[in-house]
């Protein structure tokens, strides 16, 4: 399994914003993972160009992340949370540049997700509320999640809906960002035992639910239904979720460490270090890429998946 997982890889160039990675050409069929790019900081932007302009190359500071931890991602646009210096960076990928996005609260468990508009929302665990920024910088909303204790949100129905999961009472709350109505939902689990809702991916239909301490990734109808448990005897220190388009679940399991995707016909799994990472403090997919963040090298590595039918 895992020699069809990753393509090969080569050696990337230091010191620069965005080191590429060179894959050799797969052999039979189509590796799951393909090596794109290593992301290690980026230059300061200059100050965002008049609507209907081209924006301008970096011109500032290169300026290196340190401990990467939350990340999101969306087309070009790269969110990261440096958990070292306490900040929370934008980064446009395609013109090598960073911006960083003042009064968004970055700690230990902060979670990030990009709206269709590419505003960035922000999970405030201690304040217990979720904030949106605009693309330039600008606060333009502030939710407050209940008093549930948040453990990590998703985006579902388009970005019409927030679902929030509550760590202790393994549940989570749907939200509306207009009105900000909440419906809290309670999984029903039956024969599967839910012990915690640690994190949480939206998929087409379904919700995922991380459940550290079964090792399991449940997934749930949007009514509360158990639909199935998935990693049971595979996932050990499951940390952090994904879901993409087709409803491949990808998690990092901090023993080994090593990177699972389930929910396929055959699961397949990955050691960090054919990853060239160390340690996988966070995932992020979109469309046909998946962003690994390694709080340890400071970097964030982007690859590029296997087409897959949607299920």
């Amino acid at each position: 399994m895992r020699r069809r997982l990753l393509a090969g890889l080569g050696l990337a160039a230091a010191g620069c914003a965005d080191e590429p990675l060179r894959p050799a050409a797969p052999r039979g069929d189509e590796p799951l993972l393909t090596p794109w790019r290593n992301v290690i900081g980026g230059f300061l932007a200059p100050p965002a160009p008049a609507f209907g302009l081209p924006a301008k190359p970096g011109s500032g500071a290169f300026v290196k992340w340190i401990a990467p931890g939350a990340i999101a991602l969306r087309g070009m646009d790269l969110l990261v949370a440096d958990l070292a210096s306490g900040r929370l960076w934008r980064a446009d990928l395609g013109a090598q540049t960073i911006s960083a996005i003042a009064g968004a609260p970055v700690g230990p468990g902060t979670a990030l997700a990009l709206g269709p508009d590419l505003s960035a929302w922000v999970l405030d665990v201690p304040a217990r509320q979720l904030l949106r920024f605009a693309r330039d910088g600008r606060l333009l909303q502030t939710l407050r999640t209940g008093p549930a204790s948040p453990s990590g949100f998703a985006l579902a129905d388009g970005g019409a809906s927030l679902l929030v999961a509550d760590a202790g009472l393994a549940q989570w709350s749907e939200l509306r960002p207009v009105g900000a109505l909440a419906t809290t939902v309670l999984p029903r689990a039956g024969e599967r035992r839910i012990t915690g809702s640690d994190a949480i991916a939206a998929g087409r239909e379904s919700v995922y639910l991380l459940d550290r301490a079964a090792g399991r990734v449940h997934r749930v109808a949007r009514d509360g239904r158990v639909l199935a448990s998935l990693g049971e005897g595979v996932l050990q220190q499951p940390v952090a979720l994904a879901v993409d388009r087709a409803e491949r679940v990808f998690v990092a399991d901090a023993q080994g460490p090593a990177l699972h995707v389930l929910n396929t016909a055959r699961p397949e799994s990955v050691a960090a270090e054919a990853l060239r990472v160390q340690q996988i403090g966070a995932l992020a997919v979109d469309e046909r890429t998946l962003a690994l963040a390694d709080r340890l090298l400071g970097q964030v590595q982007l690859f590029t998946l296997r087409a897959e039918a949607a299920r």
